[in-house]
């Protein structure tokens, strides 16, 4: 016969204020199946690894594409500052190399943008090893006050605003999709001024 789980396990459920809240009694920790609890930490500590292992992978080589963009930019500033002091520069060629210098600085500033997604990135990283040290405590894993602080301390880690304001929108219920296409919406139109490197 099956039983039903749920009536007999405590359940750690999300409030309306996005707070966490026991919903059974302090027998939970007695009566939970916490090899369920083992095997997501190791999950939990493989996913943190295998974001760790791209990171470093793609900063070497981002960094290295990096570093040859902007050495190309400042030579062709050099070749177009020379061609526009020959008098029989042809207005074509001028053109074109202008115009080349635009396309390189818009590569570079491109590659700028991968220092948000590190920073992103590492975000993630940390908010899964904070999971994972509560989910390893017996006491804290039950505690309403322990997933709490972890939010808290996973929002006071974003620097940006429209960070802030997707975790916000999520601890409320809204659905990833719908905060995912605002955050779109809001933000896809940044310009080169508006770069936040972090």
């Amino acid at each position: 016969m099956q039983r039903d789980v749920r009536l007999e396990i405590g359940v750690v459920t999300k409030s309306s204020e996005g707070t966490f809240e026991n919903t059974n009694g302090s027998d939970m920790d007695d009566t939970v199946d916490w090899c369920h609890v083992r095997e997501s930490i190791k999950v939990i500590i493989l996913a943190m690894a295998q974001i760790e292992l791209s990171l470093t992978d793609g900063e070497h080589n981002v960094t290295s594409l990096g570093a040859l963009f902007t050495d190309m930019a400042e030579h062709l500033g050099e070749v177009n500052d020379f061609l526009s002091t020959q008098s029989n520069t042809p207005v074509l060629v001028m053109a074109h190399s202008t115009i080349l210098v635009d396309k390189v600085n818009e590569g570079v500033v491109a590659f700028q943008f991968y220092d948000r997604i590190s920073q992103r990135l590492q975000h993630v990283i940390m908010g899964l090893a904070l999971m994972e040290e509560v989910l390893n405590s017996k006491e804290r894993r039950i505690s309403p006050e322990a997933w709490q602080k972890l939010q808290d301390r996973i929002q006071d880690s974003y620097s940006l605003d429209c960070e802030r304001k997707m975790f916000e929108l999520l601890l409320k219920g809204t659905p990833v999709s719908e905060v995912l296409e605002q955050y779109k919406e809001e933000h896809q139109k940044t310009t080169e001024d508006d770069i936040e490197l972090f």
